[in-house]
């Protein structure tokens, strides 16, 4: 992991439990605002990520319907999903966003998170940002 996301990752699980379900959340939705900063810099199939995740965790919409979604982007990028395309790893970012933090490796999820959103060239200054906003880090 890069250096700068390395100290973000880790300034966000200082101020998360993210063993803790009741703080996991705290994480999905740094992700969620992250992903919104950029949405109009991800590829089409991308661009309704924050809207669904946004809808989720407030309960407008079901479990399945998040799994659909995530299913669909795998499938935009199906026989690339290991490419270094940018837009691919963009795409692979947005998956991230739509798995819950509490299937058992939310570190994991942050982690990868992370890595795909560096690679995929998403602005670091949002992301920065972002971590300070929710976190004051």
């Amino acid at each position: 992991m890069q250096m700068l996301n390395k100290r973000l990752f880790d300034a966000i699980a200082s101020a998360v439990d993210l063993n803790d379900p009741a703080e996991q959340l705290l994480a999905q939705r740094f992700m969620i605002e992250a992903i919104e900063r950029v949405t109009s810099q991800l590829p089409e199939a991308a661009k309704s990520v924050a809207a669904v995740a946004n809808r989720y965790i407030t309960g407008a919409v079901t479990a399945e319907e998040v799994i659909a979604e995530r299913v669909r982007l795998w499938r935009a990028i199906e026989g690339r999903d290991q490419s270094d395309e940018p837009d691919v790893l963009k795409i692979r970012t947005a998956i991230c966003v739509l798995h819950p933090m509490d299937i058992g490796a939310p570190a994991e999820t942050l982690e990868y998170f992370f890595e795909f959103w560096r690679r995929g060239g998403l602005p670091q200054a949002e992301l920065k940002s972002t971590v300070h906003n929710k976190y004051g880090v």
